[in-house]
């Protein structure tokens, strides 16, 4: 029907009845036209070589994703990743497939972290009286809270690689971010501070709060680096709230090494170097997707200079923004 009204291979589809297909992907773009039942007006562009090249390196659509779930075991011909991974080349599920498997993902890990709460997970923080879990639209993003949401993300995300054109949030995670996050403020007032934190008073305790974007905002407008004390979750949507924090993982591999690090500090800061050992190790088996560098704590005198090193590189290189 098609080669009736004068379509031939190689014509590059640029409008459909008025609608600009730029940036529209293949997949998209035969979804789009199955749907429609009506008359069909095409706007097309010869592109005979574009075309032969795209067929020869069979390459489809170029362009970067990142990804929002696993897929470690793909049908034939498929590639595996995991969250968090970026590609450019290959075969993955299509849009349909990928969003059942990301949301059997996400009843899954909303499973798992309902019960490890109710064990005292060291995931749950800071926690107030409501509960949400809610997919994201970035239509409301200034009214989200980083507390305790659980948050459904879309299976894959169109990114390019940028400078993000701002100064970025910090967040730290290991058993000696805390001690981290004091010395950065402390030391260097002018480059670090933490937001304020929300609705501490109506809990009637100063530790119960949320950190909400505007917040977050606020600190960046006046070029320094938002310190975060958040957990590993709120990260994700942090990134796709296209907020890109630098995220760093002060990792230690003995309970002595924790130990040595928090020695001398005060009685109310004193945590278990078991138990923080062992949040560590399930940090980096679960979340390790969403660090952008580590840190090995194997030497007390440098492990606070790398990490002021390594956030400097971090502010100074481009990152994969939603594109």
């Amino acid at each position: 029907m098609s080669e009736s009204k004068g379509l031939t291979p190689g014509d590059k589809i640029l409008k459909v009845n008025d609608m600009d297909m730029h940036g529209v992907t293949r997949e998209e773009a035969v979804l789009f036209l199955l749907s429609l039942q009506d008359r069909i007006d095409l706007i097309v562009q010869h592109c005979r070589e574009e075309y032969d090249t795209v067929v020869a390196s069979q390459r489809g659509d170029s362009f970067h994703i990142k990804t929002h779930f696993h897929c470690e075991t793909p049908s034939k011909g498929e590639m595996s990743f995991r969250a968090g991974d970026e590609m450019q080349r290959g075969v993955i599920p299509n849009k349909s497939r990928a969003e059942e498997l990301a949301t059997a993902q996400f009843n899954a890990s909303k499973k798992e972290m309902n019960a490890s709460e109710s064990r005292g997970s060291f995931f749950k923080r800071r926690r107030s009286t409501h509960r949400r879990s809610k997919s994201l639209s970035r239509e409301n993003w200034d009214d989200v809270v980083f507390s305790d949401a659980i948050s459904k993300f879309p299976a894959y995300e169109r990114v390019v690689l940028r400078h993000p054109g701002f100064v970025r949030p910090v967040c730290l995670f290991g058993p000696v971010a805390d001690i981290a996050r004091e010395r950065l403020i402390k030391d260097f007032p002018d480059k670090f501070t933490a937001p304020l934190q929300d609705d501490g008073a109506k809990s009637g305790s100063s530790k119960c709060g949320i950190v909400r974007l505007s917040n977050i905002r606020d600190i960046m407008d006046r070029g320094k680096h938002a310190l975060l004390d958040i957990t590993p979750n709120a990260v994700d949507r942090l990134n796709y709230a296209q907020f890109y924090p630098i995220v760093i993982f002060l990792k230690a591999d003995s309970k002595h090494t924790i130990k040595q690090l928090r020695h001398g500090l005060p009685k109310s800061a004193h945590k278990s170097s078991k138990k923080l050992l062992e949040q560590c190790q399930k940090l980096e088996k679960v979340w390790a997707h969403a660090f952008s560098t580590t840190i090995a704590l194997n030497d007390a005198e440098t492990w606070y200079r790398k990490l002021r090193d390594v956030i400097d590189q971090q502010q100074s290189g481009a990152v994969r923004k939603s594109g």
